[in-house]
């Protein structure tokens, strides 16, 4: 149902047509400074773009250039203490200079923003129905059961499964997906004309991800929005994005179409985040080396200079670099432009040339570090109809069953599936943040107690855990610098200056400055707090670290940064990783072995080389498909998983999957409980499924030359 159908008349009329070539959105020479006590902040120094109808731009960057700023200056909800310069037109208007009266009605009706946390846009006390009713009738006077029949529509046009009945559930009670899913459809309320999406799918798992990126594609063509989408993901603005705009400290340095960007960055930053993006394991089996961009963004702290705010940090710098501001011109034959004195000399091999990341060799002899056998975890008792007699009527919650894996010293554990899957339950069973209901895990061959209180001083020390929600790992009372010397001093037996000499270097490992010390975690943005949780679980010199979504809040090349920090770690000291992640281009990187859960069984396991190949489990086949990748000519796999992971109340009377499965075979997969196949290629690698291997690796060998025929790479998107 269109927009024009719930307007009156003279709502229709008031809104009069733009003049013909006049862009949707143009942004010219934005600027957005904020005074605070601590100083000026210059969010933004220079930001100039355009957004037609039906166009998506993908705006991108590391931490702290700006991207969000752009996003919230758009709508003008940016603080008294900001100080904005520039025009952004809309339509030809400009919202800066617009009355209050009329920019308010146009937020959430013509424009409208997708936030990055779902939670934080949601209200907690209103159920999600509600909400959306809201919008309608502040914006289009709806009411009532018009209000209700056209939020049900809403959510079914968002792929919300029981559009009817999601409405009356509160936030809480949705996952993140399904939160994500709810802050769409209210954006879409009014079927705006300009969509702004702040990190749509930061935090969701891939699958999740993947149907995402189908609404947005679809709405662009449905709608004719213009949408702007802000991401570090380069795999995700690959896949949805028409022109990309890079920013860096505050200034757009570089736009071009997408496939313009990607084949010939004309920017060294551009070339940097692209290489920084881990790569698909190649035809011997090896996957190249990252490679990072040294140092951090210029601060917004620092004034504007006359020089390139990236020349700190770039392999081409010259004098003239440092000496002068580079102007914005065009870069080759394309035209597109870009701000820097040398474009013609960007190249793939600008950041040197990819070297492949040595495997390390697996230990037949060596004893595990860690050893799980037949984890259970189990959330609530069983309640009877009648209080202690009857049927029963609630069933505990099975969140892990009968989960077995081992970690070997100095190796690296990848643990994937979608949310709801059991990954975190796992993670913090073995931290002994909540107690296992059965199962046994050994440490070093020694029994580890279900709950960390109850483990000896020295167990506690060998195991450390970081967090996916840094914000809430870190206390927020305190200066970073104490949280790290508290840890370090409560684990080695040093004093408290040589402790915060220390704490500086685990900060400069991963990316921060000494000046860091003195700050606390709200002064710091989400990438920054999880680079200081990284650095919080280095400090006890562990020898297990159970990395829960520890990335998943990067942008590439901090991310790229991490990564190598962790395997040089793993070279230098040892140390074994328990890694849990949603993106499967980190889980190739860094695993060395992999471990794929669904509904809180395992339906594969074995060396990341084995699993990332066929023959896979069905499941672990739709979790490869549905994955971006750094191609936008890469054509998307048709692959899509149906509903949610299930409630697991109830056992499972056949495979766990089966519901879902794209190849199910029926009532053997519904109803009979499948083996555990060993593939013969490799006997560590075990599949959980009905179907033979030997069949199962030639119709996915088959699906795979079938995408690669219309240009997709292996593995899908």
């Amino acid at each position: 149902m269109s927009i024009a159908s719930f307007l009156s008349p003279a709502t229709q009329e008031s809104v009069a047509p733009p003049a013909e070539g006049v862009p949707l959105l143009e942004v010219r020479d934005l600027s957005v400074t904020f005074y605070t006590p601590r100083g000026t902040v210059r969010a933004v120094r220079h930001a100039s773009f355009t957004v037609r109808r039906g166009e998506v731009l993908g705006l991108v960057g590391e931490s702290g250039c700006g991207k969000s700023t752009v996003a919230f200056a758009t709508l003008a909800y940016l603080p008294g203490t900001a100080e904005v310069g520039g025009s952004i037109l809309f339509e030809g208007r400009d919202l800066m200079t617009m009355p209050a009266g009329e920019l308010r009605d146009l937020r959430g009706s013509r424009i409208a923003m997708v936030y990055q946390d779902p939670g934080s846009a949601l209200n907690p006390t209103m159920r999600v129905g509600e909400q959306v009713e809201e919008v309608l009738h502040t914006h289009l006077g709806l009411s009532g059961q018009a209000a209700e029949e056209r939020a049900a529509s809403l959510f079914e046009s968002v792929g919300l499964p029981n559009p009817a009945r999601v409405g009356r559930r509160f936030p809480h009670e949705l996952s993140g997906g399904q939160q994500q899913r709810v802050v769409i459809a209210m954006a879409l309320a009014c079927e705006p004309d300009l969509l702004l999406m702040d990190e749509p799918t930061t935090g969701l798992d891939v699958t999740t991800e993947a149907t995402i990126l189908d609404l947005v594609a679809e709405l662009k063509n449905r709608v004719n929005a213009g949408i702007v989408f802000v991401s570090h993901n380069l795999g995700v603005i690959a896949r949805v994005a028409d022109r990309v705009a890079v920013m860096y400290a505050g200034q757009v340095i570089e736009e071009a179409p997408v496939r313009e960007l990607f084949a010939n960055p004309s920017h060294p930053y551009t070339a940097g985040l692209l290489s920084c993006v881990p790569a698909p394991v190649n035809e011997t089996g090896l996957m190249p080396q990252l490679r990072n961009i040294p140092g951090s963004v210029y601060p917004a702290s620092e004034p504007n200079v006359d020089a390139c705010l990236f020349a700190d940090r770039c392999p081409m710098v010259q004098d003239i670099c440092r000496e002068s501001a580079p102007p914005e011109i065009v870069a080759n034959a394309e035209g597109h432009p870009v701000r820097c004195f040398f474009p013609e000399r960007v190249d793939s091999d600008t950041w040197g040339e990819p070297a492949p990341r040595p495997r390390k060799p697996r230990s037949t002899n060596e004893a595990p570090l860690l050893q799980v056998d037949g984890l259970h975890q189990y959330y609530g008792n069983d309640r009877k109809k009648y209080i202690f007699f009857g049927p029963p009527s609630r069933r505990p919650v099975r969140a892990n069953v009968d989960v077995d894996f081992a970690i070997q010293p100095g190796r690296t554990l990848g643990i994937v599936g979608e949310s709801g899957s059991g990954k975190s339950t796992a993670a913090r069973s073995i931290a002994g943040l909540e107690r296992r209901t059965s199962g046994e895990v050994l440490l070093d061959g020694e029994p580890l107690a279900a709950g960390v209180g109850d483990r000896p001083r020295g167990q506690q020390s060998k195991v450390r855990m970081v967090f996916q929600n840094p914000a809430a790992s870190l206390n927020p009372r305190l200066p970073i610098g104490s949280v790290l010397v508290r840890s370090i001093r409560k684990s080695r037996s040093v004093g408290k200056a040589e402790a915060r000499g220390i704490a500086v270097e685990l900060l400069e490992s991963v990316g921060l400055d000494g000046g860091y010390m003195d700050r606390r975690p709200r002064e710091l943005s989400g990438g920054q707090q999880q680079r200081v949780a990284l650095a919080a679980a280095f400090a006890a010199d562990p020898e297990l670290i159970i990395a829960d979504e520890a990335v998943s809040a990067l942008d590439v090349s901090v991310q790229a940064q991490v990564l190598n920090l962790i395997a040089e770690r793993q070279r230098r000291e040892g140390t074994a990783f328990m890694f849990i992640t949603h993106d499967l281009g980190v889980v190739r990187y860094i695993s060395d072995d992999i471990l794929v859960l669904y509904g809180g069984h395992v339906v594969e396991t074995g060396p990341a080389e084995a699993v990332l190949r066929p023959p896979w489990s069905p499941y672990t086949e739709a979790l490869l498909s549905a994955a971006p990748v750094p191609d936008p000519d890469a054509e998307p796999s048709r692959i899509r998983l149906e509903g949610a992971v299930p409630t697991l109340r109830q056992p499972f009377a056949g495979c766990p999957f089966a519901g879902r499965c794209p190849r199910n075979l029926g009532d053997l997969c519904d109803n009979t409980p499948p083996p555990m196949r060993v593939d013969p290629a490799d006997p560590r690698h075990q599949i959980l499924c009905h179907i033979p291997l030997e069949e199962l690796a030639a119709d996915q060998r088959a699906a795979m030359r079938g995408r690669s025929a219309v240009g997709e790479a292996p593995g899908g998107r």
